[in-house]
């Protein structure tokens, strides 16, 4: 300590001497120093008001220009702003009258299809009207036709029967010619066949009354047969009209069941089509419900996409360093980097100017240990990437991060940041300290240069040291320094995926879209369809009903001609009678020729006789004559024929005329209903004609109404885009303008400040022998001087020659006098030092070689110690190691030991981090190796085993009881496996509670 003390002055009076040696030149080189620095600051300041000068010029023009470019966009846009309320005005008013129109369309087409179902039902009964006519004009020609017929036959046959009676006659005369003729031959063989024809006249006359009734019989069959073919065929002629009406009625009934199908499947199409509509429009109905979330899905997947893609665009354009340590991070070759310094907090985007200014240290990189950051400069290094400065988190000091109070309460630049983990706060504030933020370059000023020196920066850049240096301004800001979001770790692959999950969700939000509108193009077709099948239902319906109608009709018809066709009871009485009577009269007619059969036969073969006795000439006559009766007899018949057919086709005439009667009755009557059922229909297409001209202008004034409206919505959304566009430029060029304003107002505010501050510059004359002169003033800069001045370079000389000047700030100019003085003391002073220098080494020679005898007994002891601690710890946890070291083994007593342990299967650990078990058996076979190396006899144990558990306890215990042997222990436990090894137990309980 003396000879420190010694020293001390000696130094001490060195220094001063040599600090009064030179204090003179110093005094002067400060002096010189401080003009420097004066002129420096003018020239800085005279670049800053050139600098603002220039600015306020510049942003003086653009102010104006965007003052006119701004009024033209007001006055663009005012029209647009009227123009859009009276769209927007008459676009409120539209739906209402579109609605108005349709809710009359909608009545005029209701109207129109309550008509159309009354035309389609005239129409259809015009149709029966007019196919009844034609079968009543059919029935009619065929009665004229029948009439014309029947008389023709008439005609015919009267005319028949006429000729046919001339005939008759004719052969009769002729025939009596003959009969006169063969009588004369006859009578010339008289005496050869008079017998034979005595014989045949009297046959013959014998026959003459069996001939008369055979002839009267003849005749009353052929009367008879005559009338029963009349009443067949009058019977066949009705069951051929009934069978020809119940054809009709068949194709009517066949026709009637293809309508009922057709509208039945007109309506099955119908419930289809309103079933489909009705699904289509639940399906509308949820995918509109699933549109807001999907859309809102896609919303969040699209943002989060943008933003990763940001991150990774951001984290790739900051350089070849970030980059290529990034890859090295990524591909999992290094532990412990964690980027850019900037990215790893986020700040509000209004302090982005201030702390991009105030930081440049924000491009660091981030490293947790020494080791990763050389891993990154060997990197770097290898692979020619360039340089980059890096904070290292284990190698910060502890700091005391909490928030302080501040001047006026400005905010600190630190704690506006938020970190993306606490254990990169200290790292922010490594490079922050306790930087204020300060709304304007006045309040800056105020709190800079108070009472307590504070670096302070402003929101526009403006940044003050706390050695009182200024920096910022300029046109150029800088920023960019720090995001206001937290960036995420993202890599290209989580980026790619976020891109395909936002493109996945793009391609099922335009899916649904186009989905919706292929369903509401469905449910239109579907909507104007319906309405189509229900009109067509309702003509299908009309049909059925009047094919219903015909077949009742021709029904009814078909049971009248049955009626009529049915033979009536007495026809039928007739018919059977008159097939009675024909058949009995042709038996009696055979009965009656059966009897006369022999007298012919003998006539006959007495004629035979006869012609074999006249020879040829009389069978020639014989023949002529038997001929002419045989001619006479067959028109006899056809004439009876004739007479049949008279009467029947004056039968069929009067029929006729009855049908034609009946059906110029009826025709007359469906005349009249045509006719009026005509009127109907044409009042009927007056009305129809209208109610459509009526219905096609509604729907065309709708249709215009609603092209009306979609035009106005058009145009309205046109304006109100090209509106919020022009609000948008007008927006942004406010905000241009404002921040021009703004810049102009800082600008002028630093005009001021920069000339205030330059006015109060002058320079110090003195000459060198320190005699003060009057002050000389500052030289004033050309404009040409200006822009050959580097800011940079002057800022640098500046701090310079502030940390020059601040160093020297106390020099005093009179110290010659001193400077003797302190010369004689400092002989003095150095004399007293060699003396005690020389009794201080003889005393510290003997303290080494006390110290070295104490560290070798220490050492040795030490070593004893650690090799038990091993053998200890081994035998108790049966497997592990422990081991003491120097924390300095160089000097062990002045950092002291450090106790190491590794416990079985686990690591290296220090004592301070093990659990409570594994300190205690660390703890204990420390305490055994203390026992070897200085050993007692007696011992005190007060519940070691309590944080041990069974295995461990019973090891301790069988330890305890060897070491018995050469010592006693007491021992403290509550472990049965610990006290029940005691040679002797004392037990310690309550009596009575107490």
């Amino acid at each position: 300590d003396v000879c420190l003390e010694k020293s001390n002055r000696v130094q001490h009076v060195e220094k001063e001497k040599n600090g009064l040696e030179d204090k003179k030149n110093k005094a002067i080189a400060y002096i010189n120093d401080e003009n420097e620095l004066a002129s420096k600051q003018s020239a800085l300041y005279q670049l800053y008001v050139a600098e603002c000068g220039d600015n306020i010029q510049v942003t003086e023009e653009a102010i104006g220009q965007m003052q006119s470019q701004l009024d033209e966009e007001l006055q663009k846009h005012g029209g647009s702003e009227e123009e859009i309320k009276r769209l927007e005005k008459q676009y409120k008013t539209g739906p209402k009258e579109y609605e108005k129109l349709e809710n009359d369309t909608k009545g005029i087409l209701k109207e129109m299809a309550k008509l159309d179902k009354e035309t389609v039902k005239f129409e259809e009964k015009k149709k029966f009207l007019t196919n009844k006519q034609k079968k009543l004009d059919k029935t009619f020609d065929s009665s004229k036709f029948g009439i014309q017929e029947s008389e023709t036959l008439a005609k015919n046959a009267q005319d028949d029967v006429a000729r046919l009676s001339g005939e008759i006659e004719e052969l009769e005369a002729e025939m009596a010619e003959e009969e006169q003729e063969l009588n004369k031959i006859r009578d010339s063989l008289k005496g050869k066949t008079q017998g034979f024809s005595d014989e045949i006249a009297a046959k013959q006359k014998q026959l003459e009354p069996w001939n008369a009734k055979i002839s009267e019989k003849q005749s009353s069959i052929a009367v008879a047969q005559s009338e029963l073919d009349i009443l067949r065929e009058r019977e066949n002629a009705g069951a051929t009209a009934v069978a020809e009406m119940e054809t009709k009625i068949a194709g009517l009934e066949e026709q009637r069941e293809t309508k009922v199908a057709e509208l039945g499947e007109c309506k099955k199409h119908r419930k289809v089509a309103e079933k489909e509509a009705v699904g289509l429009q639940k399906e509308i109905d949820q995918h509109a419900a699933q549109e807001p979330a999907l859309k809102s899905k896609l919303s969040n997947s699209r943002q989060k996409a943008d933003e990763a893609h940001a991150s990774l665009s951001a984290t790739q354009s900051q350089g070849n360093v970030l980059s290529g340590l990034t890859r090295l991070k990524e591909s999992g070759r290094i532990d412990g980097f964690h980027g850019r310094l900037g990215n790893l907090g986020a700040i509000d985007q209004k302090y982005d100017v201030a702390i991009s200014t105030a930081c440049p240290s924000l491009n660091n990189l981030v490293v947790d240990t020494v080791e990763v950051g050389q891993q990154c400069i060997e990197y770097l290094r290898k692979n020619n990437l360039g340089r980059a400065n890096f904070i290292l988190l284990d190698r910060l000091p502890q700091r005391d991060l909490s928030s302080i109070e501040t001047p006026e309460n400005v905010p600190r630049l630190f704690d506006l940041v938020k970190s993306k983990h606490d254990r990169f706060r200290p790292a922010f504030y490594s490079v922050l300290q306790n930087t204020l933020v300060a709304k304007d370059l006045d309040q800056a000023n105020r709190i800079a240069y108070g009472a307590k020196r504070w670096r302070v920066v402003t929101l526009d850049g403006q940044l003050i040291d706390k050695s009182g240096t200024m920096s910022g301004g300029g046109t150029k800001v800088a920023k960019g320094g720090m995001s206001s979001k937290l960036s995420s770790d993202v890599t290209r692959e989580q980026v790619a995926k976020m891109e395909v999950d936002r493109d996945a969700l793009e391609k099922e939000y335009a899916e649904l879209q186009e989905r919706q509108r292929e369903l509401q193009g469905q449910l239109s077709e579907l909507q104007a369809t319906i309405p189509q099948l229900e009109t067509q239902a309702q003509k299908l319906s009309l049909e059925v009903e009047s094919i219903e109608r015909n077949i009742a009709d021709s029904r009814k018809h078909a049971q009248e001609l049955s009626a009529e066709a049915r033979p009536e009871k007495e026809d039928k009485t007739k018919v059977a009678g008159l097939e009675k009577n024909i058949a009995k009269m042709q038996k009696e007619v055979e009965k009656l020729q059966s009897e006369t059969a022999g007298i012919e036969e003998e006539v006959a073969e007495l004629q035979e006789k006869i012609m074999e006795v006249g020879g040829v000439q009389l069978r020639l006559q014989k023949g002529k004559v038997d001929g002419l009766k045989e001619q006479i007899d067959t028109l006899n018949e056809n004439m009876s024929a004739a007479e049949v057919a008279k009467a029947k086709a004056e039968k069929q005439k009067s029929k006729h005329e009855s049908a034609l009667a009946d059906a110029e009755k009826e025709l007359e009557k469906v005349v009249r209903d045509l006719g009026k059922v005509e009127e109907d229909v044409q009042n009927q297409s007056r009305d129809t004609s209208g109610f459509r001209k009526q219905a096609e202008e509604a729907e065309q004034a709708l249709e215009e109404k609603k092209e009306q409206l979609q035009s106005l919505k058009t145009d309205l959304d046109a304006l109100i885009e090209e509106l919020n566009e022009t609000r948008g430029v007008e927006v942004e060029m406010r905000n241009k303008l404002e921040e021009n304003q703004k810049i102009l107002l800082d600008n002028q505010k630093r005009l001021k400040y920069w000339q205030e501050k330059l006015s109060k510059l002058t320079l110090q004359n003195v000459s060198e022998e320190g005699e003060e002169k009057d002050p000389e003033p500052m030289p004033e800069l050309s404009r040409d001087e200006l822009e050959d001045l580097d800011k940079e370079d002057l800022k640098a000389s500046i701090a310079s020659l502030e940390e020059r000047t601040t160093s020297s700030q106390h020099i005093e100019l009179s110290v010659l006098a001193e400077y003797r003085r302190r010369v004689t003391e400092h002989a003095t002073r150095l004399a007293d030092l060699t003396s005690a220098l020389t009794a201080r080494d003889t005393a510290k020679k003997r303290t080494d070689d006390l110290r070295r005898l104490r560290l070798e007994g220490f050492m040795h002891g030490f070593s004893l110690i650690s090799l038990r601690l091993k053998e200890m710890y081994q035998m108790i946890t049966m497997g592990g190691n422990a081991e003491l070291e120097l924390v300095d083994s160089l000097d062990p007593f002045s950092e002291g030991i450090l106790f190491s342990v590794m416990p079985p299967k686990k690591s290296w650990k220090n004592i301070g981090n093990l659990s409570g078990g594994e300190k205690t058996l660390s703890s204990l076979a420390l305490v055994f190796a203390l026992h070897h190396y200085k050993p007692t006899p007696l011992y005190v144990m007060d519940e070691i085993d309590a944080a041990l558990d069974f295995r461990n306890v019973s090891i301790v215990a069988a330890y305890i009881k060897e070491r018995t042997k050469n010592a006693q222990f007491i021992v403290i436990s509550l472990r049965n496996n610990m006290f029940e090894l005691a040679s002797r137990l004392v037990g310690v309980y309550k009596v009575n509670h107490m």
